[in-house]
């Protein structure tokens, strides 16, 4: 029996080669491995940073009533922080989907009655996202991991509302006069760290590649604009603009 794709590739072409239904198939079965541990770590890795940076982007990022698309929603953080702990007084309502099977089931663990698709980001058609349906349309810390990431965006801003907004926070590139300090960290720190923790490497020397070789935030920013959205806007977070925000806007018809 052959080896899985995930199996057979190595961390590094994991990012670097692998594009289309091999890559899914990578980044799904990197994702199942790692469900069960995937916060805790990430916590731990960044140092809390993850986490505060999640917390500070989506303070002010939607309206009262608002209707919200997660895409790559992991293990539901975006769903819980909307509807379950700090803005439950909002009224709002988010869809999550991911590719991994058993993220989904640790969201739907942790927000018991939330909507929760498994589909891909590059194709929500395929798994009854509609069209201008959504107020605003999210993706957090999961960006680099999509097979096709142009592709995908176009599907994010395919789904939002006249007037809605797609939303990104992510790791993005280390930059500025201390960038080699964050590389070495995640050049060397990050995959022993997993691997002292969950005896395996492999997703965490993935993670930090593609955090090096990612899009940067003002790329994102301009493929977003490539699709016709205006008022787009890029806000860097501390260390080294290690993590961003990106917020396009679909005009009004």
């Amino acid at each position: 029996m052959r080896a899985s794709v995930f199996a057979r590739t190595s961390a590094r072409d994991g990012y670097d080669v692998l594009r289309g239904d091999d890559k899914l198939a990578f980044v799904t079965e990197l994702f199942d491995v790692v469900a069960e541990s995937y916060d805790r770590l990430n916590d731990f890795i960044s140092l809390g940073a993850v986490r505060f940076w999640r917390w500070w982007a989506l303070l002010d990022a939607f309206a009262r009533g608002a209707r919200v698309l997660d895409v790559g929603c992991g293990p539901g953080n975006v769903t819980a922080y909307c509807m379950y702990t700090h803005l439950t007084h909002m009224a709002i309502d988010c869809t999550g989907v991911d590719c991994s099977g058993k993220m989904l089931k640790l969201a739907r663990r942790r927000c018991p009655g939330a909507t929760f698709i498994k589909g891909d980001a590059g194709s929500l058609g395929e798994c009854g996202i509609e069209s201008d349906a959504y107020d605003v349309v999210t993706t957090v810390y999961t960006l680099r991991n999509f097979p096709d990431l142009e592709r995908a965006l176009g599907e994010m801003y395919r789904c939002v509302k006249p007037g809605g907004k797609v939303f990104v926070l992510d790791a993005f590139p280390p930059r500025g006069a201390f960038a080699w300090l964050l590389r070495l960290w995640l050049t060397f720190a990050l995959p022993t760290i997993g691997w002292l923790l969950t005896r395996n490497s492999k997703p965490y020397a993935y993670l930090a590649n593609s955090i090096q070789k990612t899009a940067t935030a003002d790329e994102v920013k301009a493929m977003l604009e490539s699709f016709g959205a205006e008022r787009a806007s890029v806000q860097n977070y501390w260390p080294f603009g290690a993590a961003a925000k990106v917020v396009a806007y679909k005009p009004e018809l």
